[in-house]
């Protein structure tokens, strides 16, 4: 479904609402039959990032209260996805930070569906080969049973949790046998997940495995408006990159690059106010194939994990 430019915000309605007037954060607002300039009015009752708190303030911004009536905001930031009736009850000049339907792209499922059909849309001389070949579970399980088992233990498969973030969840496993392969899945605490083909000579800087994280504004969807922010962020694995064995897929640090796992390696991570290295600022860590789907690892699974990033 495509959304109307005016349900959502854009880069170029902040632009507008602070220039407004000759002061940052306002807007032109109409009470009475008058048209009053007036701090932008944010509802953050629905974030709880302290982050968009700091943000308003240098805006000039006016935070409503909980519980404030809807009419009595031109802004809502909310963390989560909305509904169709939330997206109705907008009224024209207000905003909301979120297009609907992105769960159809935060979801990896979904994602990955969506991608396998435009690549099966897509023209000749239209190349999707930009992502590896993946298995929506436990839908395609049969299938991603078959390829394993053709590819050989020497092949090497990663499988994340749809909704799973932070690294949680994510397991590594080796090809080969259909039984082996369901036991490894049989560990894990959802079967609601992605199967991909693991590449196994990633580039590396430093030797460490990276990913780039890019920033983008989607303003509009019909015609898409896309801006692209200037900088960037690059997390790290903490362990040296070494090709995926038995030995070592359990080695979150080696072969996950999520911050929230690689700052539970103690032995590559600098404490905060202390001096390091550019290879040990910046990390970022996931658990391990060996992990629960709690949120915070226990000291046995950190150790196993530094363990086997040994071997």
């Amino acid at each position: 479904m495509l959304l109307d430019s005016t349900a959502s915000l854009t880069a170029l309605d902040l632009v507008d609402s602070r220039h407004a007037s000759s002061s940052r954060g306002l807007v032109r607002r109409k009470a009475g039959g008058r048209q009053l300039v007036a701090p932008l009015r944010v509802d953050l009752s629905a974030c709880k990032y302290e982050l968009l708190q700091l943000v308003a303030a240098r805006l000039g911004w006016q935070v409503v209260a909980p519980g404030t009536p809807e009419s009595q905001w031109d802004l809502f930031w909310t963390d989560t996805s909305i509904s169709q009736e939330r997206l109705l009850r907008l009224a024209p000049t207000q905003r909301i930070n979120h297009f609907l339907g992105m769960l159809e792209l935060c979801r990896k499922r979904s994602m990955a569906r969506l991608l396998a059909g435009l690549a099966a849309a897509a023209p000749p001389g239209c190349s999707y080969d930009f992502f590896p070949p993946t298995w929506q579970l436990p839908g395609q399980l049969r299938d991603f049973l078959a390829a394993a088992k053709a590819a050989g233990r020497k092949a090497t498969f990663i499988v994340k949790p749809d909704a799973g973030c932070q690294g949680k969840g994510i397991r590594l496993l080796q090809g080969g046998s259909e039984a082996a392969v369901l036991r490894s899945l049989a560990g894990m605490a959802t079967l609601q997940a992605v199967a991909q083909a693991y590449i196994p000579r990633p580039l590396l800087i430093n030797g460490l495995k990276f990913d780039l994280r890019v920033y983008v504004l989607v303003a509009d969807v019909d015609p898409l408006r896309v801006f692209i922010y200037k900088e960037g962020l690059v997390r790290f694995c903490t362990t040296p990159y070494s090709k995926p064995t038995s030995r070592n897929l359990g080695c979150a640090y080696m072969h996950l690059t999520n911050y929230a796992v690689n700052k539970q390696n103690a032995e590559a991570c600098v404490a905060p106010g202390s001096s390091g290295s550019d290879r040990e600022s910046g990390t970022d860590a996931t658990h391990s194939a060996a992990d629960s789907s709690n949120d915070d690892e226990t000291g046995d699974t950190k150790a196993t994990s530094q363990q086997q990033c040994r071997q």
